[in-house]
């Protein structure tokens, strides 16, 4: 065994051994002292007083210095290590890729396995740390911990369905090195290599230095898989019947000819068919559709079987629709075709109706009862009146529909406050109307359209629209030469959608359309107020849940299939959840009771499925600053299984610490004892 000490320069303080020393040897010989009332008669000492320069009290100035060693060596802390303890030759950051790719032909078993062996190998002399990348990097073992517990925990991780960034496990394992004794430092990354995780971080600096990179082989550049993703529902009526439109995209890579393709709607099976991929592109939108009951939630799971399928743990994506409340809307508009597709008898149950008296409209302003959508064409906007109801619903957090059949100057004010700069009024004509161009499809509203079973956009037609410029939006529809036909605002508290022409057969074909009716419930759906909570997660992710004022939950519990897997407490009506780390449906409920409030689909991320690799990633290179450099060998107490608190363990310093406390002790009692007697 072999002594040594962890901060050696604090032998320093030993030097204060000197203070009893000097204390001692200037101390004067004290005689009894008689007080007189007068001295002046009384005779000069014809001697100075001076110091003996002897020790009176050895023991006590042993005891002064015992105690000053003492406690000076315990602040050095010492600590026993073996005689053949070794410099510390190489740290090793092992980087575990646990995300959905690398479940694809078993290839995070297998490299979980390999880390676990690589744990048992590893000698006296070489660092070892795990780090597991899922939705987040995760130090699994560290330097300084035990190898066997080191290897129970990497043995217990079991396979995740998130994503992880590469860069933030590189980062990571970065920090932990900086701290590591190793004479050679080196990253190994245990993974796949999948491409789309190495592009995403291209153009970020090099930060690596000093440190040897060990990258995984891809081997193949892509392996066979069949996935489904982006599964979405919309509810919508027709007549007495309410039905929901599911749409999906269906995704395939490799030699896979056909895909089996099953959509269960409330664990009955309503789409069953077979997709034929030869020629066909990598993602393929497929749509069904099925009656369900308004007043009920709708649970939907779909899945799909293709041979060859390297990664089956994709096969499935899960989706909700909440139950039917009807919305209120305000009708300031003299459209026949609009007013008869909000009439009872298309969009019962759906949406209630209120046609405004625009006579009245100075109650309105004033008045309690509030639609939560007013549709308003832009001619009503001459009135002072309908110009404070417009804003009142936009500052009220409510949905605004404008409709600009008309122009004037009130009405271009009214526009600019707005956020959009009127360039005058376009009529092409009925031989020279204008198709739409360009449609944002991935905007909820028009997302059921990219399918041609709901009609196509394409072919509507538009004989007069105003021009308008948007300064605080965004257009989701152009025209043919370009100008903006459907804009949504973003500046104010309230949703507020524009259109750029009536909706009237004298300015556009669309409300003889078939995609006319979808359109209106899907804007008004989409310019209602709504609870800002997400309904649909990646599997670990967290959200903030706003509960309604006046709950008096303690606490939101999640289940599946009815059993209880997670309770959250509520605090000031808002409760963090973490969601499930698995794909599924769960639900809601407040305290112990079974009512649902919330369903959440978690689904696995999409990008994940494309299990394209690189083999000599170029992005990983760029990160280091060049080739490592050796380093001077240094003696580890992570490897000699001494640390701070492996020091605090060793019976060594506690006696010494004891000791100095007992010698203290010893010298205080002394004095006083001294004090006494003289």
């Amino acid at each position: 065994m072999i002594l040594s000490f962890l901060n050696p320069w604090l032998w320093l303080g030993a030097l204060a051994v000197a203070a009893p020393v000097w204390l001692h040897l200037r101390r004067k010989n004290e005689q009894t002292l008689v007080r007189f009332s007068a001295v002046r008669f009384l005779e000069d000492e014809p001697r100075a007083r001076k110091s003996p320069l002897r020790f009176q009290n050895l023991f006590l100035l042993l005891l002064r210095t015992l105690a000053v060693l003492l406690i000076a060596t315990a602040f050095t802390w010492p600590y026993l290590r073996r005689a053949n303890a070794l410099a510390v030759k190489e740290s090793v950051v092992y980087i575990l890729d646990n995300t959905l790719s690398h479940q694809a032909d078993n290839g995070f078993n297998t490299d979980r396995d390999r880390v676990a062996q690589e744990l048992s190998r590893a000698g006296s002399d070489v660092q070892v740390a795990v780090i597991e990348l899922a939705a987040a990097p995760r130090v699994v073992a560290g330097f300084g911990e035990d190898r066997r517990s080191a290897k129970q925990k990497v043995q217990q991780l079991q396979p995740s369905f998130q994503r992880g960034s590469y860069l933030a496990a590189f980062r990571q394992a970065n920090s932990l090195l900086a701290n590591a004794f190793g004479q050679r430092k080196r990253i190994v990354l245990l993974g796949d290599n999948q491409a789309n995780q190495w592009k995403e971080n291209v153009t970020t600096p090099p930060f690596l230095r000093n440190v040897q990179l060990d990258l995984p082989s891809a081997g193949a550049g892509q392996l066979p898989n069949v996935w489904l993703s982006e599964l979405r529902a919309q509810r919508l009526f027709l007549g007495d019947k309410s039905m929901v439109n599911f749409t999906m995209h269906l995704g395939h890579l490799g030699p896979a000819r056909t895909a089996r393709v099953f959509l269960q709607v409330n664990d009955q099976t309503v789409f069953n068919r077979t997709v034929e991929l030869d020629n066909q592109p990598e993602s393929i939108s497929l749509q069904a559709q099925c009656e369900t009951d308004p007043a009920s939630w709708v649970q939907a799971e779909a899945s799909v079987k293709g041979i060859p399928d390297s990664l089956e743990a994709d096969n499935h994506v899960f989706c909700s629709v909440p139950p039917v409340l009807e919305g209120k809307v305000a009708i300031l508009a003299q459209s026949p075709y609009l007013r008869t597709a909000l009439s009872p008898e298309v969009m019962r149950g759906q949406w209630a109706a209120r046609v405004l008296d625009p006579a009245n409209l100075a109650a309105e302003v004033v008045g309690r009862e509030t639609a939560e959508v007013l549709c308003v064409e832009s001619a009503y906007l001459q009135s002072a009146d309908a110009r404070a109801l417009v804003k009142r619903y936009l500052a009220a957090g409510g949905g605004v529909f404008l409709l600009v059949n008309r122009l004037s100057p009130a009405i271009d004010g009214t526009l600019r406050e707005l956020g959009f700069e009127p360039e005058g009024m376009l009529a092409p004509g009925e031989t020279n109307s204008e198709r739409f161009q360009f449609v944002l499809s991935n905007h909820p509203i028009f997302h059921s359209f990219q399918s041609p079973d709901f009609g196509n956009l394409m072919d509507i037609r538009v004989q007069q629209y105003a021009r308008l410029r948007s300064t605080a939006g965004r257009p989701l529809i152009f025209s043919e030469t370009g100008d903006g036909l459907f804009f949504e605002g973003s500046t104010h508290h309230g949703k507020l959608f524009v259109c750029a022409f009536g909706l009237d057969r004298s300015q556009s074909s669309w409300p003889v359309h078939p995609t006319f009716i979808p359109f209106l419930d899907l804007t008004l759906q989409a310019a209602r107020p709504h609870d800002p909570t997400p309904n649909s997660f990646a599997p670990g992710d967290s959200t903030l849940i706003q509960l309604p004022s006046g709950t008096s939950a303690q606490a939101l519990v999640l289940r599946e299939n009815g059993r209880e897997i997670q309770r959250t407490a509520v605090e000031h009506d808002r409760a963090q959840v973490r969601m499930p780390p698995k794909p599924g449906l769960y639900s809601m409920t407040f305290d112990d009771h079974t009512n649902v409030q919330q369903i959440f689909s978690v689904n696995p991320p999409a990008k994940e499925s494309e299990l394209v690799f690189l083999d000599s990633p170029k992005t990983a290179k760029a990160w280091c600053f060049g080739a490592p450099q050796n380093a001077k060998p240094v003696v580890s107490l992570a490897n000699t299984g001494e640390g701070f608190s492996g020091i605090l363990q060793q019976r060594l310093w506690w006696w010494m610490v004891l000791g100095g406390l007992l010698a203290l002790t010893s010298e205080t009692v002394l004095t006083l004892a001294k004090g006494e007697q003289a």
